[in-house]
């Protein structure tokens, strides 16, 4: 894998590699809150501005007693050398490893945070904490997280940053050192966009009904997507998903509507009942997208 490749053997990243394998956990300085920003030049610009008063503070609550430790030092006696030199790092690794892969991950970063905005506004906080993976669980009232120290927090004392990252299978990251926000990261759908697709299936009830392409294009829009988002999901030309999207919307199955200057996707009620007359049927997972 290309991102294992760039922390081993560039040694542009070293303060990265040096982090990831430190005995402490990561400030907020380390991994700072979205600034609300694409750019990646802005979220280094924040590692690079933080004050040396909150980098020490942030590492006596983080990393007590560890002040001279090899890995911790640098940030306690040149913080700002040791965080630019950090903030080098990671520009090194997204050069390598994230860079040609942003455009499809912006897509898939932004339909999810579409998805959960729309959930919550129409179906409120049960319907956008439902589905969490393995490491959180919403037992209304509470979200719980599964981590390795015990915390609590209650409703109103912070607002709740959910944020979506595309490489978070399996892992739950939060922070906790801003005192007004708690930010939790979230898996963000459709990631199987990155990775090589498996060959289809034998049978396919749904691609002999459709077709294959508008059958694939049906079942990835368990939420809103884009046109752009399908083709990147699907490794289709835009082109040919906008075809396959015409076609099912004017059966029925598909509705489009206008948000700014992009058009979203989504099924009708016709469209989940088909989905769910076939999982019937076929016994499969027709509804693994739409669950």
């Amino acid at each position: 894998m290309r991102a294992r490749e760039v922390i081993r053997e560039d040694e542009r990243v070293a303060p990265l590699r040096e982090l990831l394998a430190g005995p402490y956990s990561f400030p907020d300085f380390m991994l700072p809150l979205p600034p609300g920003t694409t750019s990646i030049e802005a979220e280094l610009d924040l590692v690079r501005s933080t004050s040396p008063e909150v980098v020490r503070a942030q590492l006596a609550a983080h990393c007590p007693g560890m002040a001279d430790h090899p890995l911790v030092q640098p940030y306690v006696t040149d913080p700002e050398a040791a965080y630019a030199a950090l903030a080098d790092a990671y520009a090194a690794y997204w050069e390598g490893a994230l860079e040609p892969l942003w455009p499809t991950m912006r897509r898939l970063v932004e339909d999810e945070v579409l998805v959960r905005a729309r959930t919550f506004a129409t179906e409120g906080a049960d319907a956008l904490f439902a589905g969490l993976e393995s490491r959180g669980r919403w037992n209304p009232p509470v979200l719980e997280l599964i981590k390795h120290i015990d915390a609590e927090y209650r409703a109103g004392e912070r607002r709740v940053l959910l944020v979506p990252l595309v490489f978070a299978e399996g892992c739950r990251l939060y922070s906790t050192d801003d005192p007004e926000v708690l930010a939790i990261s979230i898996q963000a759908r459709g990631a199987g966009a990155l990775r090589e697709r498996p060959e289809p299936k034998a049978v396919d009830r749904l691609g002999v009904l459709l077709g294959r392409g508008r059958a694939a294009v049906l079942r990835q829009l368990g939420g809103p997507l884009t046109t752009a988002g399908l083709a990147d999901r699907l490794s289709l030309a835009p082109s040919t998903v906008s075809e396959h999207l015409s076609v099912l919307a004017e059966a029925g199955v598909v509705t489009r509507h206008r948000v700014g200057r992009s058009v979203y996707y989504q099924l009708t009620d016709t469209g989940r009942s088909l989905l769910a007359l076939l999982a019937l049927v076929s016994g499969g997972d027709v509804l693994r997208a739409v669950s």
